[in-house]
């Protein structure tokens, strides 16, 4: 009897979507579905040029009869749902029975499937919305769907694809998000010939995550299992020390189907107020159980949007869980050390042989070390350095802790004062430097703003805006072709990125390289071997992955591909390496800062528009003051 049912024209209603196949990542990510509904243990996924050319998905699944196989491709057959009653306790993935029919349209496809019961298979060819036939063959156990030349006859819709790169990026994120809502499949995921990832299917998520996106990222994982008035939250989230730039790694599943939707990032987000920097977001792997019939699916043709019948539960849910899983985390372990073992007869035997009889013995002294207390230099006294002076070595001079700012290593002198290229600057700005008028620094207001004196003109400078400018430039001129010496980092360090990332990194390979960083691109991310000379390492390190999370929408589910897209991420990142406003920064730093605000005339606004000073000239004052009228 056949499984797969034509629906009734008033249930079809009810979720008709006109549901369109827009990119390759949408008809994988249906295939798949269809894959996992069908009780697949193991899942393998094949593209070839981002899934336009060739797109090929294979289970392990019960399989169709010969019948349901010649079904199966029309609009509303599905064996999911039979009446409306169904549509509200839809705990599928596919149920609108809209899928097949939408990819069969643009694409040449074959359905090869058996199942365990028949001693023989059916192959299914249908081009571009036409069926051609169905015959009988041998095949293994399960569903293969081979797809070709995606809108092939439609090239009104092909010009709307990005590259390849990009498609096949989008293909990644969807087979990723699959396979870590479902740890108990196998997924593996082919691109262009090699494999990306491939997971265990031993039901535990915590090895998904590994095989997903590397040892790194699943090593700063925090666990989360809680249960409370029918919701459940379980999965994991990223500790402190794990956040991002942007969301792309921030995944919600709602019974076992991945989701978006502002309660769930709004919760997640507030639970790491007081954790997580500002301007930083967090990442998690988190799935919520509930009852159907409490979300709604059916209100997006991508199945992607959900809607809840009682918000406020779910925030309040997630928010505890990841809260209470947080405070665990962190709890400081105990410092007292475990109890020691009774020194025995026997142990006291063994280590009298490896001690000589003769040996002085010595009492041991017990010294109360209370962990409060904290080290104190040593300060040479008087008589000390007296003493230093009458020998024949140099007295030993303790070197003065020197508040260093979050950016590049503070000058020290003039000559060590960094330079931006003149011609170069030029180039870039229509820029001509000038000489450095005299000046004179007379204070900082709220340890934000530079009071300065030049002639007749008083100025006010935003010292975090104009090092922003600065360090944009510097950037600009590296890529223009002044690449900058580069340090080579003790230790390498890697990167977890999601495919949008690796993707955009690799188009903009050249651009980094040219700015001093020394990279390697890897399947689950890139590993960062040196950081250009005008860095500190540790914020070479932060620059470098700020730039690379910048390169992609705010979201990380799109990729923008725009001719200034760069320009525009290293804005972003500019200000991040830049000095911050409310803090104090040493005499040599500041004067470089204003050095420059008077040599080069582009420095007069940061990369985002903001003014970076405001002058006042002397008769302005002498007129406010009544001085003059």
């Amino acid at each position: 009897m056949s499984e797969i049912n034509v629906l009734d024209i008033s249930v079809a209603n009810l979720i008709a979507a006109g549901e369109v196949v827009d990119r390759p990542a949408s008809a994988l990510k249906e295939l798949c579905e269809n894959s996992i509904d069908a009780g697949a243990k193991t899942i393998t996924a094949e593209i070839k040029n981002g899934g336009i050319a060739f797109m090929r998905v294979t289970d392990d699944g019960k399989g169709m009869t010969g019948e349901d196989a010649v079904i199966c491709v029309r609009r509303h057959a599905t064996s999911k749902i039979k009446t409306a009653k169904d549509l509200s306790a839809v705990m599928t993935l596919g149920f609108r029975g809209e899928a097949l029919a939408a990819i069969t349209a643009v694409t040449h496809t074959r359905i090869m499937t058996k199942r365990r019961a028949d001693a023989s298979g059916t192959v299914v060819t249908v081009d571009y919305g036409r069926l051609e036939g169905a015959e009988e063959g041998g095949f293994p156990d399960g569903t293969t769907v081979i797809c070709e030349g995606l809108f092939r006859t439609t090239p009104a819709r092909l010009k709307f694809l990005k590259s390849d790169s990009a498609e096949g990026a989008a293909c990644a994120s969807v087979m990723e998000k699959l396979a870590l809502s479902h740890p108990e499949v196998a997924f593996r995921f082919i691109a262009d010939g090699q494999q990306r990832f491939a997971t265990s299917g031993d039901g535990k998520l915590k090895n998904a995550i590994y095989s997903v996106y590397g040892r790194d990222f699943a090593s700063k994982l925090c666990e989360i299992d809680s249960k409370s008035g029918g919701i459940s939250v379980s999965g994991y989230v990223g500790t402190p020390d794990n956040v991002r730039g942007n969301r792309a790694l921030q995944i919600f599943f709602i019974n076992n189907r991945c989701v978006r939707n502002i309660s769930l990032t709004s919760a997640l987000e507030a639970a790491f107020r007081s954790f997580a920097p500002i301007g930083k977001y967090p990442v998690c792997v988190l799935n919520i159980g509930l009852h159907a019939a409490y979300v709604d699916v059916n209100i997006h043709p991508a199945k992607l949007d959900v809607k809840f019948s009682d918000e406020k539960s779910i925030f309040d849910a997630v928010y505890y869980s990841v809260r209470g899983a947080l405070e665990r985390s962190l709890k400081n372990p105990s410092l007292s050390p475990k109890n020691p073992s009774p020194m025995t007869e026997e142990k006291l035997k063994i280590i009298s042989a490896f001690v000589s009889p003769d040996a002085p013995k010595h009492e041991q002294t017990k010294i109360d070390m209370p962990f409060e207390a904290k080290y104190r230099p040593y300060v040479p006294t008087e008589k000390a350095e007296e003493k230093a002076e009458s020998e024949e070595f140099a007295p030993v001079v303790l070197p003065k802790k020197v508040a260093s700012p979050d950016v590049f290593d503070i000058p020290k002198t003039e000559e060590e004062l960094p330079k931006i290229n003149a011609s170069t600057d030029a180039k870039l700005t229509g820029f001509e430097p000038k000489p450095v008028p005299e000046y004179r620094i007379l204070g900082e207001a709220f340890d934000c703003y530079v009071i300065i004196e030049e002639g007749e003109r008083l100025f006010l400078l935003d010292k975090h805006a104009a090092h922003e400018r600065i360090n944009f430039e510097k950037m600009k001129a590296a890529i223009s072709g002044l690449k900058p010496e580069t340090q080579l980092l003790m230790i390498e360090e890697k990167f977890t990125l999601s495919p949008q990332e690796r993707e955009a990194c690799e188009k903009y390979k050249k651009e980094i390289s040219d700015m001093g960083f020394d990279f390697s691109i890897e399947d689950k991310g890139v590993i960062l071997r040196g950081v250009p000379c005008d860095f500190e390492l540790s914020e070479g390190r932060t620059f470098f992955f700020s730039l690379i999370t910048s390169l992609t929408e705010s979201d990380g589910s799109l990729y923008a591909d725009s001719k200034n897209y760069f320009e525009r991420a290293l804005y972003q990142s500019a200000c991040k390496a830049s000095v911050k406003a409310g803090r104090k920064y040493d005499d040599a730093h500041v004067r470089w800062i204003c050095d420059n605000f008077f040599r080069y005339d582009c420095i007069r606004r940061c990369p985002h528009g903001r003014p970076v000073a405001y002058e006042m000239t002397k008769r302005e004052l002498d007129t406010r003051f009544g001085r003059i009228k």
